[in-house]
C-alpha cells in the first residue's frame, strides 16, 4: 500500500478514536480505498475457482431442469416439460439441515458450561442468543443449507458502540453479499484481511451519515433509480495509521462508487485486548467472522466440500439416465407415426384420441400402405437398475442412505445398525464439525462482550472457556439419541449404576424439561426377608454373648467376696463387702434385664439393646448412693450411710 496518514494515537485507549476516517482529507481516504480495494481482488480473484464452482451448485437448485438433458430426443415441442431431475443435491441438503438443526437448537439452553463456574456466563450466551438477538436463531437454517450445499458459510457478529447492541448476521460464501478470503490461508485467524461485500440502501446511507456513524462524503445514488441499492466493502485489515513500524487491526468501510472512498474506520480492539508496555505490543483482535464448513479440502486448503461437491457428477449420471427413461416411457406410451397424406380424400394428420372414430378415404387401399407407426420402445430392466445403483452411491456419499429401500429380506438386527451406522458416518463428521464452530463462535463472542465491558457484573471472558454447546456432539440423529436414551433407561435397573443420576440423564438427553420435577429422590434401600432373619439372629447372639459376660462377671464378684471371707479368717470390711455386694446385684439385675429382652421376641428389625452397658457389666455404683441389697431404701441397718456404725 502507498503511504498511509501519520496519526497521533494512544493505542491503549481505542475508545477515544470515534470514526478514524474524520481525521482525514478525501484524497487521503480515496488512496487508502483503492489500494484495499486492489488487495481485494487479489484475494477475490485467488478463491474464483472454488466461487465458480460453489455458484455453479447454487444455480442447479434453482434450475428447472436436470444436470443434462438427454441427446437426440425424436421430439421435443414448444408445451413439452423438461425431463425431471433426481434432485439428489437437494435431498441431502434438506435431510441434513433438518437433522442438524434440530440437534443444535433443539435443546433449551444453547450454551451449558463445560467446566464448573461457566454456568452464569452459559445462561447469559443463551440469552442473549435465544432472545436478545433477533437474528441468530433464525439464521442458524439458512447458514445449515448454505454449507450443506457449497460446503462453507459465515457467521458475522458485530457490536453498535452508539446502541450498545450486538448483532448478528449469516453471510454466504459466494454472491453479492458474501465474504471474501485470500485461498492460501490456513486458518481464519491468520488471515490478513477477511472482506465483507454488501449493499446499502439510499435511506440507509443518509441515516449512517446523520448519526455520524460514517462520514459526512458525497454518495453517488442512481439517476434513473435513485432507491437502488448502493455496494460497500466492509475489511477487516491489519494498518499502521500511526507510523511505528507496528501494524494494527482495523475494521475499514469503503464505498465503492466511482470514486472509491473510506467511510469509516474503527479499532478492532478495547482497551482490555492490548497489551501496551516499553517493551511489548500485543493486539488480541476482535473476531467478527466465523466460518461454518461441510467436509475439509483433502489437499488442506481453506475452502471445504459440500454436498454440490460430492453429488455433482453422481448427480449428473442420475438426471440423465431418468430423462432417458421418462422418454423411453412417454413414446412407448403415445402412439404416433407418419400418414401418407396430402392426396385426394386423405387428410394431413389423423388425432387418435378416446371416444372418437376417426375415417380416412383410402380408396380401396389398404390403411398399412399409407401409414408407418414408430418403433415402439420399451424401458429395460437394466437402465433402471443402474439408476438405482447410482441412486444408492450418492445416498452413500451423502450418508442419507434410506435404510428400507436398500434392506436385505433376511437382514438381522446387527446388519441394520451396520446400515444405519454407515449411512450416517458423513452427516455425524459435519454434526461434530458444527459443534465445534458453534462452540468457538460462542468463546469469541464472550470475548467481544467482554472487550466492550457488556458481561454481566462478576463475569469474565475466562469463563468463557467453560461454555460449551449444549446440543451433544455424537448425537447426529434422533436414531442415535433413542438409542442412547435405551441406553441411559437400562442403567436405571442396573444395581452397578446409580438410578437416580441415570434416570436424569435419560431425561437430558431426551430433552424432557425440568426432569429433576419429575425424578423423586432415591429411597432408602429396604432389607429383604432374608436379610432381617439373618439380623435378627445376630442380634440374639450378641443378646447371649451379654448375658454370658455379665454372669461371668457376676461369678467373679461371688468368688471374690468367698475368697476375701477366708483370708480374713471370718473378719469382714464391712465397707469393702457392702461395695462387692452391690456389684453383684447390679450384675444379677443387669443378667435379669437382658434375658427378659433376649426371651421378650421382637419382629426381625434392628433393635438396639435397652441396656447399652459394654459386655462385662456396668460400673458399679458410687458408694452413699443409697443402694441396698434388699432393694430397699438406702436408710436401713445395712445402709452404708452415716450412723451405720462402719468404720
Amino acid at each position: 500500500m502507498r503511504d498511509l496518514p501519520k496519526l497521533k494515537l494512544n493505542l491503549s485507549n481505542p475508545e477515544t478514536f470515534g470514526n478514524l476516517a474524520k481525521d482525514m482529507d478525501q484524497d487521503a481516504r480515496r488512496s487508502i480505498a483503492i489500494d484495499l480495494a486492489e488487495l481485494i481482488h487479489t484475494d477475490e480473484t485467488s478463491m474464483s475457482e472454488w466461487a465458480g464452482k460453489a455458484q455453479g451448485y447454487l444455480d442447479e437448485l434453482d434450475s428447472d431442469e436436470g444436470n443434462e438433458v438427454p441427446q437426440n430426443r425424436e421430439q421435443e415441442g414448444a408445451g413439452d416439460e423438461p425431463p425431471p431431475a433426481t434432485e439428489m443435491t437437494l435431498a441431502a441438503m434438506i435431510q441434513f439441515a433438518a437433522r442438524a438443526t434440530d440437534a443444535l437448537l433443539g435443546e433449551p439452553d444453547l450454551a451449558k458450561a463445560s467446566e464448573p463456574g461457566g454456568e452464569a456466563l452459559a445462561a447469559w450466551v443463551s440469552t442473549q442468543l435465544r432472545t436478545v438477538d433477533r437474528n441468530w436463531v433464525l439464521d442458524t437454517d439458512p447458514l445449515i443449507m448454505h454449507m450443506g450445499c457449497t460446503g462453507l458459510a459465515w457467521r458475522k457478529r458485530d457490536f453498535d458502540d452508539s446502541d450498545r447492541v450486538f448483532h448478528s448476521h449469516f453471510v454466504p460464501s459466494v454472491g453479492s453479499n458474501s465474504v471474501i478470503i485470500n485461498a492460501n490461508v490456513r486458518s481464519i485467524e491468520r488471515a490478513p484481511r477477511v472482506t465483507h461485500q454488501f449493499e446499502r440502501y439510499p435511506y440507509e446511507i443518509t441515516r449512517s451519515i446523520s448519526r455520524k456513524k460514517w462520514i459526512d462524503y458525497e454518495p453517488q445514488f442512481d439517476e434513473f433509480d435513485p432507491q437502488a441499492p448502493k455496494k460497500f466493502f466492509e475489511v477487516d485489515a491489519w494498518l499502521d495509521f500511526d507510523d511505528d513500524g507496528i501494524e494494527e487491526p482495523w475494521t475499514v468501510t469503503i464505498s465503492r462508487d466511482e470514486f472509491q472512498e473510506i467511510v469509516r474506520i474503527r479499532p478492532r480492539w478495547t482497551k482490555k485486548t492490548i497489551v501496551h508496555t516499553k517493551e511489548v505490543l500485543y493486539f488480541n483482535p476482535i473476531r467478527r467472522f466465523y466460518p461454518y464448513m461441510f467436509l475439509p479440502d483433502p489437499k488442506g486448503g481453506f475452502f471445504p466440500m459440500g454436498f454440490g461437491k460430492l453429488l455433482s457428477r453422481t448427480e449428473a449420471a442420475a438426471d440423465v439416465l431418468l430423462a432417458a427413461i421418462t422418454d423411453t416411457a412417454k413414446t412407448e406410451s403415445q402412439n404416433g407415426g407418419i400418414l401418407a397424406g396430402g392426396g385426394f380424400g386423405l387428410p394431413d394428420k389423423v388425432e387418435v384420441k378416446g371416444n372418437r372414430v376417426a375415417t380416412v378415404n383410402t380408396d380401396g387401399a389398404p390403411l398399412t400402405n399409407r401409414f408407418q407407426a414408430w418403433p415402439a420402445k420399451q424401458v429395460s430392466p437394466g437402465s433402471v437398475q443402474v439408476l438405482e445403483k447410482v441412486m444408492t452411491l450418492g445416498d452413500r456419499l451423502a450418508g442419507t442412505l434410506n435404510l428400507l429401500e436398500n434392506a436385505p429380506a433376511s437382514m438381522t438386527a446387527t446388519m441394520a445398525k451396520g446400515i444405519i451406522d454407515t449411512g450416517t458416518q458423513v452427516q455425524s463428521a459435519v454434526h461434530r464439525r458444527a459443534v465445534a464452530s458453534m462452540t468457538q463462535e460462542f468463546h469469541e463472542f464472550a470475548e467481544m462482550a467482554d472487550a466492550y465491558d457488556e458481561l454481566p457484573q462478576g463475569l469474565t471472558a475466562k469463563d468463557g472457556s467453560g461454555v460449551a454447546v449444549t446440543a451433544d456432539p455424537q448425537l447426529a440423529t434422533e436414531m442415535h439419541r433413542s438409542a442412547m436414551g435405551g441406553v441411559y433407561l437400562q442403567m436405571t435397573e442396573n444395581p452397578a449404576f446409580d438410578p437416580f443420576k441415570a434416570a436424569l440423564r435419560f431425561c437430558q438427553i431426551m430433552r424432557i424439561p425440568n426432569p429433576e420435577e419429575l425424578i423423586g429422590q432415591p429411597q432408602q434401600p429396604q432389607a429383604t426377608p432374608d436379610e432381617k432373619m439373618k439380623g435378627a439372629l445376630g442380634l440374639m447372639k450378641q443378646k447371649t454373648e451379654n448375658i454370658k459376660a455379665i454372669a461371668d462377671v457376676a461369678m467373679k464378684l461371688t468368688q471374690a467376696q468367698k475368697n476375701m471371707v477366708e483370708a480374713s479368717g471370718g473378719m469382714i470390711d464391712n465397707q469393702a463387702a457392702l461395695l462387692n455386694m452391690a456389684q453383684l446385684e447390679h450384675a444379677v439385675q443387669s443378667l435379669m434385664q437382658e434375658a427378659n429382652n433376649a426371651g421378650s421376641g421382637f419382629d426381625g428389625m434392628a433393635q438396639q439393646p435397652t441396656n447399652q452397658n459394654p459386655p462385662g457389666g456396668a460400673a458399679p455404683p458410687q458408694i452413699g448412693n443409697g443402694a441396698d441389697l434388699s432393694g430397699g431404701a438406702g436408710s436401713g441397718p445395712g445402709s452404708a450411710g452415716p450412723g451405720s456404725g462402719l468404720a
